[in-house]
């Protein structure tokens, strides 16, 4: 694993910020805050691609952090904040701070586990180990900063850690706290 990719991981565990402010902020003040920055974003991944200039200086600042077809497709950082936003609007906020916060620090386990010590791969690339390592990281990360029942970190745990393994074709950054909440918010019994 390159040292790009570590620091990328560490990157991922500053965007922590998202849920917290989802748990710990106002609901209105967190939607303020999501609301323009997601839309301040995605004016900007359109205007780089649009106009050369931008798109030259963002990979001048950038280009260390990014995987080859952020360069040209919208970043992973774009599609997390469109995912927390549409997951403090659409779920519960407990289920809105669990599913993005097991996305962040279920990816990076994932990933720095999965590419150090991965040994059984399936046909996506990704390790058995790593899906391990995204659960077990949820979990640990519950223990710590706890909003919801066990049963709901639990459940949340093991499907961001499958949504991980077998998600291909679609950012995962926006699809498995989405499709993440959209199973915990239909649940019943939590």
């Amino acid at each position: 694993m390159n040292r790009a990719e570590v620091f990328r991981k560490g990157l991922h565990l500053l965007a922590l910020c998202i849920p917290f402010g989802i748990a710990y902020l106002p609901w209105h003040v967190a939607v303020s805050v999501l609301v323009p920055a997601t839309v301040l974003l995605v004016a900007s991944e359109i205007l780089r691609k649009k106009w050369t200039f931008l798109q030259k200086y963002f990979l001048k600042i950038f280009k260390a952090f990014l995987r080859p077809e952020e360069k040209t497709q919208l970043t992973g950082a774009t599609y997390f904040l469109i995912a927390g936003l549409l997951c403090i609007l659409l779920f519960d906020r407990p289920i809105a701070y669990t599913v993005t916060a097991f996305m962040i620090v279920g990816d990076a386990a994932a990933a720095l586990v999965g590419m150090h010590f991965g040994k059984i791969r399936l046909s996506s690339g990704k390790s058995l180990e790593g899906t391990a390592a995204c659960v077990a990281a949820c979990l640990l990360f519950w223990t710590l900063f706890p909003k919801t029942g066990f049963a709901m970190a639990l459940t949340a745990a093991f499907l961001t850690g499958a949504l991980e393994l077998f998600l291909t074709g679609i950012n995962d950054n926006l699809a498995v706290p989405v499709i993440c909440g959209l199973i915990l918010q239909t649940g019943t019994g939590w």
